[in-house]
């Protein structure tokens, strides 16, 4: 089945890893991404998302949360845009109207990988940090400091 026919209003595990291999994994309230081996890849956060039915379906809009779902990753809005978590289920969000934008992110796929658009700031995309174990964040100009190429599969 193709990705997009599987996400829907059901919220499903998936593994979210960057091209650098980086996992993600939660330290003190933060998505952080990270080399987890051994028992350590135990720490690995699942990703589940669903539809934002509110946006153009042909974006892909979605919402991505964590912890089946009961903890939403949303964006502030201001002039450097913050990524964070907030105690939001991802299945009530995705009935949601034009408050759901900032917990919205418009996928786009190219060569096997995955990027993801922040619908409330425009052009900042979802990024790991070269260096391992930092936060997840955001960032409008792609470069050697931020990852910006997802893996995104269903677990």
């Amino acid at each position: 089945l193709a990705l997009k026919t599987l996400i829907g209003s059901h919220s499903l595990p998936f593994s979210l890893w960057d091209v650098a291999q980086k996992s993600l994994y939660l330290r003190n309230n933060q998505l952080v991404a990270g080399y987890l081996q051994g028992p350590n890849s135990a720490l690995e956060e699942k990703i589940y998302c669903v539809t934002n039915r509110f946006f153009e379906p042909g974006k892909f809009p979605i919402i991505l949360g964590i912890q089946e779902g009961r903890r939403s990753l949303a964006c502030g809005t201001g002039d450097l845009p913050v990524l964070q978590l907030e105690d939001v289920n991802i299945t009530e969000l995705s009935r949601g109207g034009a408050e759901t934008t900032r917990f919205t992110f418009f996928r786009s796929y190219k060569d096997g990988m995955w990027r993801f658009e922040s619908a409330a700031n425009p052009g900042w995309l979802l990024c790991t940090s070269a260096q391992s174990n930092e936060p997840l964040g955001l960032t409008l100009h792609p470069d050697a400091a931020h990852i910006v190429d997802f893996y995104f599969q269903l677990f």
